[in-house]
């Protein structure tokens, strides 16, 4: 029995230094930060506050039923009742005729207008596609801003090919612009490193770099996270700031290992591996979680550095509008 005894301690020990040999070498590889969060454009209804790109409707207009339509549907979109908004410019364009040109324009860009704020960007693209805006020029009182939005549109659609087309045509008139679209591009897609490169050409460049540097400057290794935990469980919370969880981690590896301890050391090796397998699942959980805690933590950094950046220099297309309906 006391040979048994020895040789199951000997298994269990031998088995307890193949897994910190394995968790040495996992936690000690180094593994990419790869970002995963969700960067929104701050659409307000503050927009409705901006003046009309439109002339206003003459007093012969105001007497044909498109027109009521029309008004009715400006007041609703500037309370940002969307959706009433949307069935009034719909009703509106039913009304108007074919030579009346200009006003039915008018019509389908203020509806893809509402279904942009109302972050409907499939519908916006739906709309613009089968209106007659998809042959507006320069002409067109708010040519500059259809473009941003659909731009924006094809881009949170992730429609990349069409929104590098309208890019370009940004780019003919507006390269600054342009350039800040880069930027918000590179950014939103989670590619900070790029972003930096496209900041460098910005006449505020200087400024945005610093700010972004505060990610780099304050962001986790998931991979070290992982590493200190493998090392002293409850390490890895520490790392990425959380000191309660980090205690909690501790408490209950230390725990299981003293039990399997004081199991092998009184004789009973069947309990000593049931505590050990026990450990063992928390001590390999503990691992992977402080890792995503890492992660997650890089995240949140990210996120509220991004948004900083691109509402600080008017990034964000909405940010860049500067007329309403």
């Amino acid at each position: 029995m006391r040979k048994y005894q020895v040789k199951l301690k000997l298994l269990a020990s031998r088995c307890l230094l193949a897994v910190m040999t394995l968790v040495y070498a996992s936690g000690c590889q180094m593994s990419p930060c790869n970002l995963s969060t969700t960067i929104s454009s701050p659409i307000t209804p503050c927009c409705a506050q901006f003046p009309s790109a439109f002339a206003p409707l003459t007093l012969e207009e105001r007497q044909q039923e498109w027109a009521k339509e029309l008004m009715i549907a400006e007041t609703f979109a500037r309370e940002f009742d969307l959706y009433r908004a949307i069935t009034g410019y719909k009703r509106a364009i039913i009304l108007l005729s074919e030579a009346n040109e200009s006003r039915a324009q008018q019509s389908y860009y203020s509806m893809i207008f509402c279904y942009y704020l109302g972050k409907k960007y499939v519908e916006a693209i739906a709309a613009f596609e089968s209106s007659p805006l998809t042959k507006a020029g320069p002409n067109f009182p708010a040519y500059s801003q259809l473009l941003l939005m659909m731009y924006d549109c094809y881009f949170q659609a992730k429609n990349f090919e069409r929104a590098a087309d309208i890019l370009q045509k940004i780019q003919k008139f507006s390269p600054e612009t342009a350039s800040e679209l880069e930027i918000y591009e590179e950014i939103v897609q989670c590619r900070p490193q790029e972003a930096e490169i496209k900041m460098a050409e910005h006449l505020n460049g200087c400024e945005m770099q610093a700010d972004l540097g505060a990610y780099f400057a304050y962001k986790k290794s998931p991979s070290k996270a992982r590493f200190l935990n493998a090392i002293l469980p409850g390490a890895g919370y520490y790392y990425v700031g959380q000191p309660r969880s980090a205690l909690t981690s501790f408490i209950i590896n230390s725990l299981f290992i003293l039990a399997s301890y004081e199991c092998f050391k009184h004789g009973y090796p069947a309990a000593g591996l049931i505590t050990a397998s026990l450990e063992t699942g928390w001590y390999f959980g503990g691992i992977n979680g402080a890792g995503l805690e890492a992660q997650e933590f890089n995240n949140r950094l990210y996120e509220g550095v991004a948004t900083k950046v691109l509402k600080k220099n008017y990034c964000f297309p909405f940010l860049m509008f500067e007329t309403s309906f």
